[in-house]
């Protein structure tokens, strides 16, 4: 049987299923190396204000699937993703929580400053922020809706990421209204674009099951051809909170075709 693919030139299927918790280990290495760079004499004292704080921290960070294993050779720590950190499975395939999830009107602001030399190092940053969510107002100013304070603290005390960035919070951005500043610091009309071209190949798909029978063969490439074309639709979405969600916003759209395909197709499968 040949299904409606879905293709879209922006967007990369092995870097789709790659990215889900690599850019993390990659940003704090990439941390650790600007930090020694620039001498590692006061490293640990600012990094590990208090060994309650180091180790809470790295438990956090464990539980989140990173493996932090402190040195006290002057060398950065050992970093490592768990099973359970690698088969995570990101938040759009339960968006229906964030979407819900009242805001509480503050927006979290990330300021960095990193030289144009460390080019590498910002550019992996930016792709760690785009992980979290978050918007770009400026290439160097981040924003989001959720109080990432959690995370941006555990970041500090185990590689001392302040030392290149701050953290705000804003009851106000830019002067703007909230609306007006999540259409500046996110690319909705890219999105919908994307998320169109799903709406497009799922309603095409699920006329073919329409009226038919098919193999579970034929209904598990379907299966695992819809899961990498929802995460083509879905991995750049931020998933902000409904009273922040733009009028013409698909992603409700995209998840109640993604759900409804995988119905049909179990529906299908299970004996009658």
């Amino acid at each position: 049987m040949k299904w409606e693919p879905f293709h879209h030139p922006d967007l990369s299927l092995p870097v789709v299923r790659r990215k889900v918790g690599q850019e993390l280990a990659t940003l704090l290495k990439d941390t650790g190396a600007m930090i020694l760079s620039k001498g590692a004499s006061d490293f640990y004292g600012h990094c590990y204000p208090n060994q309650e704080a180091f180790r809470k921290s790295i438990a956090r960070l464990r539980k989140q699937g990173l493996v932090v294993t402190p040195h006290t050779d002057g060398t950065m720590p050992g970093l490592e993703l768990t099973p359970e950190g690698e088969a995570r499975l990101p938040a759009y395939y339960k968006p229906d929580k964030l979407w819900s999830k009242p805001w509480n009107h503050w927006w979290y602001v990330l300021v960095f400053d990193i030289p144009e030399k460390d080019r590498d190092y910002r550019n992996k940053l930016r792709a760690f922020l785009k992980t979290l969510r978050m918007g770009c107002l400026q290439q160097s100013v981040w924003i989001t809706p959720r109080d990432i304070r959690p995370e941006y603290d555990d970041l500090d005390h185990a590689a001392a990421v302040d030392s290149i960035a701050h953290l705000f919070e804003s009851k106000t951005v830019l002067g703007h209204g909230n609306q007006s500043v999540v259409l500046e610091a996110w690319d909705f009309d890219a999105l919908q674009e994307i998320q169109n071209h799903y709406l497009a190949y799922a309603e095409k798909n699920l006329s073919l099951l329409e009226g038919n029978r098919f193999s579970p063969a034929e209904l598990m490439q379907l299966l695992r051809m819809d899961n990498l074309a929802y995460s083509q639709a879905m991995t750049n979405d931020p998933l902000l909170p409904n009273e922040l969600l733009p009028e013409s916003y698909t992603g409700k759209q995209v998840f109640a075709r993604h759900q409804a395909l995988g119905k049909r197709i179990a529906e299908q499968i299970e004996p009658h």
